[in-house]
């Protein structure tokens, strides 16, 4: 991207004289002027983006950075996030630039950096030894995050994921459902994380303890939720309590597959309900993806302007009782 002193050498004119001639403010010679509106035009550019960006030394782009999404069933609560960053980013005059890393690979950031691609960033996907978030702060690069990271001087934006998977617990064990399995996985992001801490916190909360040997939090494939769907068959659990919407839809398909009737044979509860549940009447949290993201990135454009902004921001949440757990 030029800036404006490339534009002033190549020019052989002062960056000040760019500036006037970009903004239209100032004593300017009109030749000259033109000359430099000719330049930045033949150079690629629209003026008017190029007055904007080159003036205040921004690039009107923000990023949004994605995790590596290994199933389509991941992707409606990436398409709400992008679709309601792109809306106000589009208002404000930006565009979005999509990145997707595997939460390890600082690479794609780093290039996006280096060659002043965008003026702020948004993290969809937050880790507990996050590596993004040292990088960006490193860098002084303003960015929010939607989700929880540790660090208390991060903008950060999330959902009530522990208190409402707690509320959620709190609801089955009030009915007297028995043993309650959870299905979960990826412990190292923040989202599950405080989901499972929520979970075990309802259990506290009414003087008991959940029972480690029907509790999973590394289901990372489908063979591995089959297995464990089948193991706590075995066990003859009450309930199986699953960590997001992907696992739940492989849950009550393992669980038809195999002839076992919701809620008559067993209940089941989802800890994040979508698009991809609506055949389905299962008891679930909504969360609202569209606000989550939205929220963040007017947060971003707030850091952009020189705003005090706060720096964390939690969501509500609503518990939607449905069939499958009654």
């Amino acid at each position: 991207m030029k800036t404006i002193h490339d534009v002033a050498k190549e020019l052989g004119v002062s960056a000040s004289t760019v500036s006037r001639a970009i903004s239209g403010k100032g004593r300017i010679g009109q030749a000259t002027r033109e000359r430099i509106l000719r330049y930045i035009e033949a150079s690629g550019y629209y003026p008017n983006a190029v007055a904007q960006s080159l003036a205040q030394a921004r690039t009107n782009n923000i990023a949004v950075i994605l995790p590596k999404v290994h199933t389509l069933t991941d992707i409606p609560f990436f398409h709400t996030c992008i679709y309601a960053i792109e809306e106000i980013a589009q208002a404000n005059d930006y565009d979005i630039l999509v990145v997707v890393t595997n939460g390890r690979d600082t690479r794609p950031l780093e290039r996006l950096i280096l060659n002043r691609k965008a003026d702020g960033m948004i993290l969809t996907s937050t880790y507990e030894n996050d590596c993004f978030v040292p990088l960006l702060k490193e860098k002084k690069i303003p960015f929010v995050t939607i989700g929880a990271v540790p660090d208390g001087d991060v903008v950060q934006v999330d959902n009530d994921n522990a208190g409402a998977c707690m509320e959620l617990t709190g609801v089955l064990l009030a009915k007297k459902i028995g043993r309650i399995a959870y299905l979960g996985n990826g412990m190292e992001q923040m989202v599950n994380k405080s989901r499972f801490q929520g979970f075990c916190a309802a259990y506290l909360q009414y003087g008991g303890e959940p029972d480690g040997d029907i509790l999973y939090t590394d289901l990372d494939s489908k063979v591995m939720i089959e297995k464990a769907v089948d193991r706590l068959l075995q066990e003859g659990v009450d309930c199986m309590l699953c960590q997001d919407d992907f696992i739940c839809n492989e849950v009550v398909r393992l669980l038809a597959d195999r002839g076992m009737r919701i809620p008559e044979d067993i209940k089941v509860a989802s800890c994040h309900y979508s698009r991809i549940l609506e055949n389905y009447p299962v008891t679930s949290l909504k969360f609202d993806t569209g606000t989550l993201a939205g929220t963040a990135c007017r947060l971003l454009f707030d850091l952009l302007d020189g705003k005090e902004v706060p720096v964390k921001t939690v969501l509500d949440y609503e518990i939607s009782l449905k069939e499958s757990t009654k």
